[in-house]
């Protein structure tokens, strides 16, 4: 098979839960040549895939070869532990290199791994199947390492999972962070699992949140929960054999829904209401929504003794519940107003990103924007310092008004298709809002 086509790789999950500092592209890279390999391990000892595949798997548009040699160096030089977590809870200690080696020769790269790591990575008897295109719209080496981590614990079943508590050195370990990086948990918090959360809950469908527990006053163990929030085009699957439930379906289920049942319901949808009952087109976004009302109805009932028949009831007979309604919209109004400040933020960040472009290419454009300013309280700032650069860079609020004439007149064209999907985004927001 080629490379091109294929789209997941079978990561065992000692192979996952790896002790190394290695970056974003390595990672990527040995991932794809595990699922090129894979169908060959347990025959060949040398697989071979071509650089421009392998480049192109990355999504690695550069023609510079040398620097897919250098990953290919570093995975040779890169020696780890695995089964950080003890998923299988068998006692084994292991140590290898990522790969066995390497070589380049027109254009073809072969490679090998390491003997006893090779015995771990086929037929394991714990994996995951991680998709490959997937991977590479990860910007954080450390949201696509907790991903994998967090996926690694993933129930297709039940559509969802979590991790063991996870002690806070060995979580810096799976992610391969020294003891001299972050060393304060606020900042690792801040600038590495809240980053890496939102960046899988912003890329995939799938929602990650963390749980802490403290020992005295300190975070000592973390814990990460991983719930699938709707289907995803790719169907991403732990266990192959085990039929995937809708999300319709998983919820039902998980609401002590018969199995059947909750098939048949998931499968008719609407239909499966009495005709009579069916509520106003437009009152619900979605069956989804229709039905998660229903279930929560069960929780305010009383005199119920059988959970799930009230549920398959409630759907069919569209119970209706004043109480519960209320509460539901006002969570969506919050999600809403939640989803609006994410929005803004991006946008500040991506507004901040390529105006720092702009002024690295051109300082003259600080100057320009500081004459312009006419606000006694901030041009007194501005004249406190020796150059409008330095204002700039020490004053929160001459940068503010400099980033604000920047956008509105020096730097339109620069910032127009940034602006216009965010204006686009917001009133989408805002119209759900209102």
């Amino acid at each position: 098979m080629h490379l091109a086509k294929i789209e997941e790789v079978i990561k065992a999950s000692p192979a996952i839960q790896i002790q190394s500092k290695i970056t974003h592209l390595q990672r990527r890279a040995w991932n794809v040549l595990l699922a090129n390999a894979y169908n060959e391990l347990p025959d060949r000892d040398i697989h071979t895939v071509s650089m421009a595949e392998l480049a192109a798997k990355l999504g690695y548009e550069s023609k510079n070869d040398e620097y897919l040699k250098g990953t290919l160096e570093a995975l040779v030089d890169c020696t780890v532990k695995w089964n950080v977590l003890d998923k299988n809870k068998k006692e084994e200690w292991g140590v290898a290199a990522l790969l066995g080696s390497a070589a380049i020769k027109e254009g073809l790269c072969t490679y090998s791994f390491a003997a006893h790591l090779r015995l771990k990575l086929h037929n394991p008897l714990m994996y995951t199947k991680l998709n490959l295109r997937l991977q590479n719209e990860f910007r954080s080496q450390y949201a696509l390492i907790l991903w994998e981590v967090c996926f690694d614990y993933f129930d297709v079943h039940w559509g969802q999972g979590e991790t063991p508590f996870i002690p806070i050195a060995t979580f810096r370990e799976l992610l391969g962070i020294e003891s001299n990086e972050y060393s304060e948990f606020k900042d690792l918090n801040k600038k590495v699992i809240k980053a890496a959360i939102q960046e899988i809950n912003n890329l995939t469908d799938y929602f990650v949140e963390v749980e802490q527990k403290r020992i005295g006053r300190k975070v000592a163990e973390l814990k990460f929960r991983i719930i699938k929030v709707k289907q995803l085009p790719v169907q991403e699957s732990v266990l192959p054999d085990v039929e995937d439930l809708s999300p319709v379906g998983i919820e039902l289920v998980q609401a002590n829904v018969d199995r059947a049942v909750a098939l048949e319901i998931a499968t008719a949808e609407w239909e499966f209401i009495l005709p009579e009952k069916l509520p106003t087109p437009g009152d619900y976004p979605d069956f989804l929504t229709y039905v998660s009302e229903k279930i929560e109805m069960s929780l305010y009932a009383s005199n119920v003794h059988n959970t799930g028949g009230y549920v398959v009831e409630a759907i069919r007979n569209n119970y209706q519940n004043d109480t519960v309604q209320k509460a539901r919209e006002m969570r969506a109004e919050r999600a809403r107003e939640k989803e609006l400040e994410d929005l803004n933020e991006k946008f500040r960040i991506k507004r901040a990103n390529l105006l720092r472009q702009a002024i690295q290419a051109d300082p003259e454009l600080v100057e320009r924007a500081v004459a312009t300013i006419d606000n006694n309280f901030v041009r007194r700032r501005i004249e406190e310092c020796d150059t409008a650069m330095q204002a700039y860079k020490e004053y929160p609020i001459v940068k503010s008004y400099v980033d604000e004439i920047l956008t509105d007149n020096f730097c339109q064209e620069l910032l127009a298709p940034v602006v216009s999907a965010y204006e686009e985004e917001k009133a989408r927001v805002l119209g759900k809002i209102g």
